[in-house]
């Protein structure tokens, strides 16, 4: 672990911007720190060598950013991306790598990393970017973009369809009271409808699911992400 100061008297600006560099070979991530330290709204800048020092730094101390490679020498880069988005949300993901597959790049942006950059990138680039992500911004690079977009079309495109998607407003309200343990006469007192009323929407959604009963109803819907409610 290592921490890069400033070279001269650099005059610190009101809002810095903390940095961590998650780089397994030292000399490049030892260069890039160094050279983002001479930014005066950038530091401190530090820099882990490792997946288990990343989370140990992160443990004790704040970073606004984190450039982190994707093969590091004890995890992996996107896993270690996972565990950052959820133990520190505020803390912006930045990937800078040599792997540029889109589906890669599409895991990485699913999980919160918000820049995908390529380790050749211009220093003074990347710097813009640091400043951009920090300020709520995201970049790809416009060739790594088309691919990432003919990928998460194409993933679209074979994703089954929604089975909730073509009930009413009222079915899915009650679908959602039976998925509740409610009986139809609770059913219809919750919904202020009569028992008959709620009959025919049971028997309606349950044609539409295209299940043969309530209880293969109340399954797919668990199945599709419909929960109990605290009501």
């Amino acid at each position: 672990m290592m921490c890069s100061g400033r070279v001269g008297p650099i005059l610190r600006a009101v809002h810095e911007i903390s940095v961590l560099v998650v780089d397994d070979h030292a000399v490049f991530a030892d260069a890039v720190a160094a050279r983002l330290s001479r930014e005066p709204d950038l530091g401190p800048v530090c820099v882990a060598y490792s997946v288990m020092q990343a989370r140990a730094y992160l443990a004790r101390n704040r970073a606004d950013v984190a450039l982190l490679d994707l093969v590091l020498g004890d995890g992996s880069g996107l896993d270690l991306a996972e565990h950052i988005h959820a133990a520190s949300p505020d803390t912006k993901i930045v990937i800078l790598t040599a792997t540029e597959s889109a589906e890669s790049v599409v895991t990485g942006l699913s999980i919160g990393a918000r820049a995908w950059l390529p380790k050749t990138i211009n220093i003074e680039h990347l710097v813009r970017v640091i400043r951009g992500v920090h300020g709520g911004e995201a970049w790809l690079a416009p060739d790594l973009l088309g691919r990432v977009l003919t990928d998460l079309v194409e993933r679209t495109a074979t994703q089954p369809p929604d089975p909730l998607a073509g009930l009413t407003v009222r079915e899915r309200e009650v679908l959602q009271c039976m998925v509740d343990g409610l009986t139809r006469a609770e059913i219809a007192d919750r919904l202020s409808v009569s028992v008959n009323t709620v009959r025919t929407h049971t028997q309606n959604l349950i044609a539409k699911l295209g299940a043969h009963s309530t209880l293969e109803s109340v399954s797919l819907a668990l199945r599709n992400g419909l929960r109990a409610s605290d009501v």
